[in-house]
């Protein structure tokens, strides 16, 4: 089973194991910084995760300290995590910490920002999304105690609509470094359901690439840490189900698609705000098709195929007229495939004419695949 991500930061483990061998030694902060060339202010910072410690400072404070080499050891993923949040594009600086009217236009725009979503596409919203994730995390190292947790947990779930554009535009390693940023954040905030929704979105990313234990193994960490909310969970259990489908698990998946369905009405009863409930009915049919048509791929059966054909085709009807044209084309693509593997490649061929000639993303990437299958798909099967 893969090893899942850390519940701390680099950066926060580094600050913490200093922070316990300064104090085995019984130095302050000033009197560390001052014997290492530092002033108190600096040490206070690194050991709060508050800046990156400065390259000189684990070798040194190793030998001052008699630690056997462990904060250089800790060092280098402290400098892969700043490389790799680096590699995200560039902090955005800001000369004040917000106050709690700015969260709440932040919070209040992430709102509008997954509303978007289903009317623009992710697409559109990429470059605004990272824009606003990135000045969140900046004001994580200068918002106090009062409202670090509430920057935390609304970077977090910025990053979270960042890396599903990303995604969403078959961009999955840029994807899953959002979603690592995010699960930091989250987990730094104590935010269970914001941590369950990440490792779920992560688990989705690995399905996509096609690697389904890590798929099962972030999707049951996801539905672990999801605690009492039953529409963070159905969501996670729909992750679930995709995993067990695309390794050819038919009752485990059926199992997590029931758990999804049960799940959802309870969120649903309870007014949860769970932002994926407004579209529960059609996500769950959307879900129930996909993992037919991955079931009937896996295992060549047909009545997964057939399945699979009703779901998507429920699906198609079941799209508001404002939906995007991009869920319309990604649905589509799934039922032509599948069509293919009932031995109907007319109805394939069929739906195939009618999207977009120029697809891009998630959506370019299923349409190569049901072409493929429909060249493979001689007439009547």
């Amino acid at each position: 089973m893969p090893i899942l991500p850390a519940p701390t930061s680099a950066r926060l483990r580094f600050g913490h194991r200093l922070r316990d061998w300064r104090e085995a030694r019984g130095l302050s902060q000033a009197e560390l910084g001052r014997r290492l060339g530092y002033d108190d202010s600096l040490i206070s910072r690194v050991e709060n995760a508050r800046r990156w410690p400065p390259p000189g400072l684990p070798a040194r404070a190793d030998e001052l300290l008699c630690t056997g080499g462990e904060l250089t050891a800790l060092w280098q993923p402290v400098r892969q995590e700043r490389e790799h949040l680096d590699a995200l594009g560039p902090s955005v600086a800001s000369a004040t910490t917000p106050d709690a009217a700015t969260l709440d236009v932040l919070s209040h725009l992430l709102t509008v920002y997954r509303t978007a979503t289903t009317h623009i596409g992710g697409e559109e919203l990429t470059a605004v999304l990272e824009h606003h994730a990135r000045t969140l995390a900046d004001w994580q190292s200068r918002a106090p105690r009062g409202t670090a947790a509430r920057i935390r947990t609304l970077a977090a779930r910025y990053a979270e609509l960042a890396g599903w554009a990303h995604f969403d535009g078959d961009r999955p390693t840029r994807a899953l470094a959002w979603y690592d940023c995010g699960l930091t954040w989250a987990r730094a905030a104590d935010d269970r359901a914001a941590v369950a929704d990440l490792l779920a979105r992560q688990s989705s990313v690995h399905w996509w690439r096609g690697d389904a234990p890590t798929a099962l193994a972030l999707a049951e960490a996801a539905r672990a840490a999801a605690g009492p909310a039953p529409g963070v969970e159905a969501w996670a259990a729909i992750a679930e189900a995709h995993a067990h489908a695309s390794s050819g698990a038919a009752y485990p998946a059926s199992q997590s698609l029931s758990d999804a369905e049960r799940l959802a009405e309870a969120a649903l009863r309870a007014g949860e705000p769970s932002p994926w409930l407004a579209r529960a009915h059609l996500v769950l049919t959307v879900a129930h098709g996909t993992c037919h048509r991955d079931l009937a791929r896996h295992t060549g059966a047909r009545t997964h195929a057939r399945a699979a054909v009703a779901h998507l085709t429920t699906a198609l009807t079941q799209l508001p007229p404002s939906t995007h044209p991009h869920d319309h084309a990604l649905i589509s693509a799934r039922l032509a495939a599948t069509h293919a593997h009932t031995g109907h490649p007319e109805a394939a061929a069929t739906l195939l004419a009618h999207l977009p000639p120029t697809p891009t993303g998630r959506t370019a990437r299923e349409q190569q695949q049901a072409r493929e299958r429909l060249a493979h798909c001689p007439a009547g099967g």
